[in-house]
């Protein structure tokens, strides 16, 4: 077991994959064809690690709640993702809202979650995603935040919109830059 060691969370739908538009709506894939990892995700996992940290993946999934995903189709994304980038942790919220799970976010379950698995310290880790739940579950877990800036990142969820006054401590066009601000910071 890990003791007190400092983590990355990162969010998967925008930040380390492409995410599926859906009209004007940004959406998971569904299926193994949808999933692209971005180009810039193997470098900034391995960027991460080298650096000391824990790299553990933070995602609600609720379309498997909903019946329109399959749990061996995320599996199996997971498994493309963690080959492809040398990720070792995911931590995945199947729920939709309303079923009153700790683990979704905004809710930091997860990173809590991890946490108490790995021995992590949430004080000097991050959290990293391109919503504003990512950054709320980050705040909540007490983690500092970067906010991959993204034209749906303040838009109402299916868990509402965000509390007034929510920011993340950096926002960035993209996962290579929030790895840049992560290491170089003290």
């Amino acid at each position: 077991m890990i003791d007190g060691r400092p983590a990355v969370f990162l969010d998967r739908d925008g930040v380390l994959n492409e995410v599926r538009m859906d009209g004007e709506s940004a959406a998971s894939p569904r299926t193994l064809d949808e999933f692209h990892i971005t180009s810039d995700a193997a470098d900034s996992v391995q960027r991460l690690r080298t650096a000391g940290f824990e790299v553990v993946v933070i995602t609600n999934q609720p379309d498997i709640a909903r019946g329109l995903l399959d749990r061996t189709v995320v599996d199996a994304m997971h498994e493309r993702l963690c080959t492809a980038t040398d990720i070792l942790n995911v931590e995945v919220c199947p729920h939709a809202r309303g079923h009153g799970c700790p683990c979704r976010k905004p809710l930091p379950g997860m990173l809590h979650a991890a946490s108490a698995r790995l021995g992590l310290d949430l004080g000097s880790s991050w959290t990293v995603g391109d919503r504003w739940v990512d950054i709320a579950a980050g705040r909540a877990a007490g983690t500092r935040t970067v906010l991959v800036q993204r034209p749906w990142s303040w838009l109402s969820t299916s868990s509402g919109g965000p509390e007034p006054g929510l920011e993340p401590d950096v926002s960035v066009p993209d996962l290579a830059d929030a790895v840049t601000v992560i290491v170089g910071s003290p």
